[in-house]
């Protein structure tokens, strides 16, 4: 079975209640195997390391000859080198070959910020990374809503994020990279189904990646700013019109992990802010690393009301990610050479083989139920 249409019906059925979300992941892995479904994926895995391949070379080839090409010829190379691939995107859908032109598309859209970035450099003017950044936002998003890809999707989302990180200014971040991850996860229901996951993840990911990088903060606490910009605002407002916006839908679960987030990035900003001295800074440590946990349950309880497989294995990777910044931030600080490394190794053992035991019971819960 073409697994692009398989993709649509499982995708149908959880959308009309038929079945779970842990089942329909379930059906797709295990056509994984299908005859059609490996030489899919062979094509897609093909296309991608070919595209791959190809930007590595012709980077490489820029960066040794780069210096010796004239102004025009630069020009030319760097608009030549996304209107190609989006111009061999379009040629491949049209000679019904959508994977190889999926990957060329993807291609065309990573290669708009080099591009952009370039072409500025080159013309010497004063032109702010904000503009280049929401430039290269306007053309990757919709490029990934135009071919309904949860990839092309993603590349979007990631250079919106970082568009926001540059709109905050002066200011810390790390908290509105983090709202914006929970306004995602929030409004992902206004989306097609096939790119529903794409928010959804991206946007928990996002709030998930900004409590790891506030735990990091461990000796910079007080020497935290926070801008009260309006990018701040504007997140905060987008994450919360995002949870009302689930609980108009009861969507329980969702909104759940909304509130738990948003408390637990805004305790942990608070934690960071102030903490200068030394003993509030120890409050903000654990605080912050509390506040974290806070987060990562929220994620793992989602993925196991949901029947999601991917949310739990979300919350275990971050979950051993704050472990290991935790570590760092204490064992490795108090103890020094060879005995540092082993207790922080014995640690992150024994984290990690509890972590796993935890996910394990709770996949085979939701196999069971």
């Amino acid at each position: 079975m073409d697994p692009d249409a398989l993709q649509d019906e499982v995708d149908a059925w959880v959308r009309d209640g038929i079945i779970t979300e842990s089942q329909a992941e379930a059906i797709l892995e295990r056509y994984e195997g299908a005859d059609d479904g490996g030489r899919s994926r062979a094509v897609v895995a093909l296309s991608l390391v070919g595209s791959a391949l190809v930007f590595v070379g012709v980077t490489l080839f820029l960066a040794t000859n780069w210096d010796d090409l004239p102004t025009v010829a630069q020009v030319l190379v760097l608009l030549a080198a996304p209107g190609s691939a989006y111009a061999g995107g379009i040629a491949a859908y049209r000679r019904a070959l959508p994977r190889i032109g999926l990957a060329l598309s993807l291609l065309g859209s990573v290669l708009v910020g080099p591009s952009l970035f370039l072409l500025a450099d080159l013309a010497a003017t004063d032109i702010a990374e904000t503009w280049l950044l929401l430039a290269w936002t306007a053309i990757a998003l919709p490029t990934g809503h135009a071919l309904d890809s949860r990839a092309g999707v993603a590349i979007g989302l990631a250079v919106l994020a970082g568009l926001v990180a540059d709109l905050s200014g002066s200011g810390d971040s790390i908290p509105p990279v983090a709202f914006l991850g929970i306004a995602l996860f929030g409004f992902a229901d206004l989306q097609s189904d096939r790119i529903q996951w794409a928010y959804r993840s991206g946007g928990a990911a996002l709030t998930l990646l900004g409590g790891l990088l506030l735990t990091a903060l461990d000796g910079r606490y007080g020497g935290f700013e926070l801008d009260p910009s309006a990018v701040l605002l504007v997140t905060v407002v987008g994450s919360l019109a995002g949870a009302g916006w689930l609980l108009r839908r009861r969507e329980r679960h969702g909104a759940t992990w909304m509130g738990a987030s948003m408390i637990a990035v805004t305790v942990a900003t608070g934690c960071a802010l102030f903490g200068p001295d030394p003993l509030s800074e120890t409050v903000a440590f654990l605080g912050i690393h509390a506040a974290m946990l806070v987060a990562v349950a929220a994620t793992g309880h989602f993925g196991y009301r949901s029947d999601s497989r991917r949310f739990i294995d979300l919350a275990a990777l971050a979950a051993l990610a704050q472990t290991l910044s935790f570590v760092a931030s204490t064992v490795v600080d108090a103890l020094s050479g060879s005995l540092a490394l082993v207790v922080a190794g014995l640690i992150l053992l024994g984290a990690g083989v509890t972590l796993e035991r935890g996910r394990r019971t709770l996949l085979s819960r939701l196999d069971g139920s």
